[in-house]
């Protein structure tokens, strides 16, 4: 049996840890949280109706989350749902310009993109479009909340996949996306250290890896290095690395994202409205009950919205402008906002990751490949699924099973050094 460090209780840590778990291994998570999940963040919210579930991180199970389904069956949870398409937004604020116009635009994008093998970022992509410059701009927003970074920076690749226009289906945890990691955490049991922040990790010469947090010095035989992209890159945490991940993580961006719930006097139907000048879209959707929950949710993506919308000094300012784009819903004039800005949350340092031009399949494995007998996950190293749910799940497995590989291996060399001794 091996002692395993875990560093980060998100889903890609608690999948690593939940798999190793299973096949026998010790495992010792450490969460500087006081809670399990990470960007996954399920809370209530008040209204006229009653309290809510709402999502203030990750929301949307997406189609292909196979590995998502597979831990929510595995822990007995289901999925709700959300009647509207997380694909589909209605621009608000731009006259004349609809949903399908976007969409044509979109496909047209991608027809000119797959022309070019995908190269360059998005807004190579845009320069090229004969479409008028409002039209590409609401392209270009819908581009910038999705992945959550410039449109100048994000390679032309994101329109396949989290920028998509295809009018795919969309659901949530039932009771919660939090319902899961805190499944996995409670099956985990005192495995999971809370409030342990991790200061260093140190391959030692003759193997394991020893890691400080602000109260212990451990040994253990690997690690896995399961912590937010911005939290990697912070100098102030000694991380082994090699002058190859370090080049991957070039090609890696951090983006950053914001959202905001509101209450809702009365009962709406389901929709998905964006705001194209704010950089940031609304939707009500369907919950466990089988009803349109009361709550107006938003999201806002790119540093350039978050930064225009000086979030920390004018909150209230979203919520007017919010109430501006849906007039078509009883927001109370006394409403309790509940506004989440990410980069702000130390812990975090920002929202999901996305990839740059001249990322590549080569390159994202790199940024698995263990130092030593360091391991690595994290959604920012999936090469499919960046920024999602279901990539911080895979690439958690992954290292899980690399992990086991690693002792198995070392396990042999023993057994074979006892069998010469």
């Amino acid at each position: 049996m091996g002692r395993i460090g875990i560093l980060g209780a998100g889903l890609a840590g608690l999948a690593a840890a939940t798999k190793l778990a299973e096949a026998g291994e010790n495992v010792t998570v450490f969460e500087a949280r006081n809670r399990p999940g990470g960007r996954v963040w399920s809370e209530t919210l008040d209204t006229p109706k009653g309290s809510y579930v709402i999502e203030r991180g990750a929301e949307f199970v997406l189609d292909g989350y196979t590995s998502m389904r597979r831990l929510l069956s595995q822990f007995g949870l289901s999925l709700v749902d959300t009647g509207m398409s997380y694909y589909v937004r209605e621009p608000g604020d731009t006259a004349g310009i609809t949903c399908d116009d976007i969409i044509r635009t979109g496909r047209e994008a991608l027809e000119l993109a797959s022309g070019s093998g995908l190269q360059g970022t998005a807004e190579d992509l845009l320069a090229k479009l004969p479409d008028e410059p409002e039209l590409v701009d609401a392209l270009r927003a819908r581009i910038e909340i999705s992945t959550a970074v410039s449109a100048s920076e994000v390679t032309a690749k994101s329109l396949q996949h989290i920028a998509s226009f295809e009018p795919k289906p969309s659901w949530r945890v039932a009771g919660g996306n939090q319902r899961l990691p805190d499944a996995m955490a409670a099956a985990l049991g005192s495995a999971v250290r809370y409030g342990e922040t991790v200061r260093a990790v140190e391959n030692i010469s003759d193997g394991g890896v020893l890691v400080t947090t602000d109260t212990d010095t451990s040994v253990f035989d690997t690690v896995v290095v399961a912590l937010p992209l911005a939290v990697i890159r912070d100098s102030q945490l000694n991380l082994p690395t090699t002058e190859a991940r370090g080049a991957a993580l070039k090609h890696v961006l951090q983006g950053h994202a914001a959202k905001l719930h509101l209450p809702l006097e009365t009962q709406p139907g389901t929709s998905a409205v964006m705001s194209v000048e704010g950089r940031y879209w609304t939707w009500t959707a369907t919950d466990e009950s089988g009803a349109v929950a009361p709550v107006l949710n938003a999201f806002m993506g790119s540093p350039s919205a978050i930064s225009r919308a000086s979030l920390k000094q004018r909150p209230a300012e979203w919520v007017a402008k919010a109430r501006a784009l849906r007039t078509d819903l009883a927001i109370p004039q006394d409403a309790a906002a509940l506004t989440t800005v990410w980069s702000e949350d130390q812990l975090a340092g920002g929202a999901y990751a996305a990839h740059a031009p001249g990322a590549t399949a080569a390159g994202t494995a790199l940024l698995e490949k263990p130092v030593g007998d360091v391991f690595w996950a994290g959604e920012y190293s999936e090469p499919e699924f960046v920024g999602l749910m279901e990539g911080a799940i895979r690439s958690g497995e992954r290292a899980a099973g690399r992990v086991m590989q690693r002792l198995k291996t070392k396990s042999g060399n023993s057994d074979s050094e006892r069998s010469k001794a």
